[in-house]
């Protein structure tokens, strides 16, 4: 984040504190999600447990009184025009509009109604690549709603769904975390993750199937990730180059020979690990390329739906530092589309390369297989 991004993000947090009450002192981020959570965990105790987070999403909207319309077609939007005419909410006039591909969701409130109709209405973007977003997009116009306290700061608001406004970006933290609320989510991910003994693929999907079905896998992941106490990584790569590479073909246009173009490699597009391997010292760096011999190039040129295995950490490097450490790591590769998507499993002992940088590298050739399962 950039210094005049955090300033202005700075910013944000001390209003959104003052809006709500609370100290500006601090770290006032970590004290507004919280106070996000004890909201939810509060409402869960006057009302007792939902059966899932989507049904406790759906109740919380009602306790915040916002009426959530899902927009799969232009069908839907003139059901809901048809219901709710222009004539009685002018504001509706721009919705059609306004949900264009790059917004998630549009709220207003409406101006118009019957007693017993909500006083915010919620038309979120279920079209195209916005549907996998979806659970996410309900959960950041409630949180909108609870950040704006007593000051009701808008009759009509989109959500772009790539430029972020300060508040946006808050918003998107405490929905990242409400929308996998701990109190439900915990205990169903730590069940599964002792009958299953790690976290893999297959306990992300069990998990979401029973307490977040509407939630996205990857999101999902993410969750299981933040919340999982051993070192795993998670990577998602796909062919590539370096950026001077990148630079390089651009020179194709100028008289380059196609013989000395460089090649695309797999390479990592995103990293995310959970707070346990910090401690090591590791770190898989964004475009760095997926060693050949790995068993995640392997699914990856086979296409294999998953592969299971261990390898040594040691024949991951970059391209200027050698290793990235040293030890074993069990892994799980799965080709999806032009990604592969792995979970790397560091097991007892290994070491980050600052730990390890005088340690004779070990081949990572002789037991790569070890354990190995196709699935």
């Amino acid at each position: 984040m950039k210094e005049v991004d955090r300033r202005a993000y700075q910013r944000e947090l001390v209003s959104a504190a003052k809006r709500l009450g609370l100290s500006t002192h601090g770290d006032v981020e970590t004290l507004l999600i919280n106070h996000a959570l004890e909201k939810v965990r509060t409402w869960i105790v006057a009302h007792g447990t939902p059966a899932n987070l989507t049904d406790l999403l759906q109740k919380i909207a009602v306790s915040f009184a916002v009426e959530i319309v899902e927009i799969h077609s232009d069908g839907d939007v003139d059901a809901l025009l048809s219901r709710i005419p222009p004539s009685r909410e002018p504001v509706l006039a721009r919705l059609a509009e306004e949900l264009d591909d790059s917004t998630d969701a549009v709220i207003l409130q409406r101006q118009n109604r019957d007693p017993w109709e909500m006083p915010f209405l919620a038309a979120i973007n279920c079209r195209g690549w916005h549907r996998s977003r979806s659970y996410f997009s309900k959960w950041h116009e409630v949180i909108h709603l609870l950040l704006d306290g007593r000051q009701l700061r808008f009759a009509f608001r989109k959500t772009n769904a790539k430029k972020k406004h300060p508040e946006e970006v808050l918003v998107d933290k405490i929905a990242g975390v409400l929308a996998f609320h701990p109190d439900l989510f915990q205990p169903v991910l730590s069940r599964h993750l002792a009958r299953a003994g790690c976290l893999t693929f297959d306990v992300v999907e069990r998990v979401r199937a029973e307490i977040a079905p509407d939630a996205s896998r990857e999101s999902t992941l993410y969750a299981c990730l933040r919340n999982c106490a051993d070192p795993v990584y998670f990577i998602r790569a796909r062919l590539g180059y370096k950026h001077a590479e990148t630079k390089q073909l651009d020179d194709l246009l100028s008289g380059l020979s196609e013989t000395n173009a460089p090649q695309a490699r797999l390479r990592v597009r995103l990293a995310s690990a959970s707070p346990a391997v910090q401690p090591l010292g590791i770190r898989l760096h964004e475009n760095m390329q997926v060693p050949e011999t790995s068993l995640a190039a392997e699914a990856f040129a086979a296409g294999q739906r998953s592969v299971r295995g261990r390898e040594a950490l040691e024949i991951w490097q970059t391209s200027e530092g050698g290793p990235i450490g040293s030890g074993d790591i069990e892994i799980e590769a799965s080709r999806r589309g032009d990604e592969v998507w792995c979970l790397l499993r560091f097991l007892p002992g290994t070491l980050g390369s600052r730990a390890v940088k005088d340690t004779p590298p070990r081949s990572g050739k002789k037991d790569r297989h070890e354990g190995q399962i196709a699935l």
